[in-house]
Parts: C-alpha cells; structure tokens; sequence
C-alpha cells in the first residue's frame, strides 16, 4: 500500500522491503530484512521504467530507468504467458522472449507488447559494448521471474541482464544454420 510520507512515497511491504523516493528521485532503502524475497517494490518502480533504443547494436529496444536503483532492488516482474515447456519448445531459439522457469514450464512473454520485463538485454550478447555490463539478474521464485538489481544502476541508465550461455549458444547454432 502506497501512503505519503512528507511529500514523498513510502512504501509499506509488512516489514520486507521498505523503500522511499526522496526529493531527489533516488529509490533508497530504508529497512532490510531479506534480501531478494519479496518484491513488492515492482509496481512502484514500473512507473519510472521506460523504453527506447538499446545502446547494444542490432538489440532493438531496451529497459530504462529515470531513478536510481540501489543494489539488491526487484524492478520489474517478467511478465507473460505461463506455458508448458513441451507446448513452446519448438520455439526456443527463434522466440526470443521464451524463458524457461523448469524443467516443466516456460513464460513467454511475446505476445505481451506492454511487459516492460521482456525489453530488458543482455550486455554480453552477440554485440557486445566495452563499457557496458549486466546491472542486475533473472531470480526465479515459483512459476515467477522477477529481475534484481546486482549494483546500483543510475538515472537513465539501460537495465541489463544475462541471458545465460545456453542462449547465446543456441542463437549462434541457429544462425549459422540459416547461413547455409
């Protein structure tokens, strides 16, 4: 529940993750009792997510934040539609939006244009940038994929998150075998 708090936003998560936006649009942590549990802070932080050009080549379009984010913070939720992995296997390496929760179940998160979790990149892709790095992580809770902060990612900065090898891996396989 949302509630003002001299003029600023204070969030109230039941003693979880407590956070306040102060004058200067900076998200600071003002209680910490678990670490990547409860990401209730999400819907806060959606609002002051946003989407344009990526900074990597060919990548299309990235995730945004006009605050800061402190280290250890859930942004957003990778949001889609909860399939079953023999239903969307077919799909794996040409779906870019495929995320397997386990060994049963995928999210697919293509046919949601609005989900914000989904334009998130990968700095360690195909076209890699030497000063850019991944900011935070894919954390699995449930049939659910929340993405963390791993440092603090500044104003306007993208937000990027690792893919993993298994992705990449399958990507090159696959365009190598379109070039034949």
């Amino acid at each position: 529940m949302l509630t003002h708090f001299n003029n600023s936003l204070f969030q109230n998560s039941k003693g979880n993750l407590n956070y306040l936006l102060d004058y200067k649009n900076t998200l600071t942590c003002v209680t910490w009792s678990r670490l990547y549990h409860n990401c209730t802070p999400m819907a806060f932080l959606e609002q002051y997510l946003y989407t344009k050009r990526s900074q990597i080549r060919d990548a299309g379009l990235g995730l945004f934040t006009r605050i800061k984010i402190p280290k250890g913070v859930c942004i957003v939720e990778y949001k889609g539609r909860l399939v079953k992995w023999v239903d969307i296997k077919h799909e794996d390496g040409y779906n870019g939006y495929i995320l397997r929760v386990n060994r049963s179940w995928a999210i697919n998160a293509k046919p949601y244009k609005k989900a914000l979790g989904r334009f998130a990149n990968d700095a360690r892709g195909i076209h890699r940038k030497e000063n850019l790095k991944n900011n935070a992580e894919y954390l699995l809770e449930g049939d659910r994929c929340f993405i963390y902060s791993t440092r603090e990612i500044l104003p306007n900065a993208e937000i990027l998150v690792s893919y993993g090898s298994a992705y990449w891996n399958l990507a090159k396989r696959i365009a190598k075998s379109s070039l034949k």
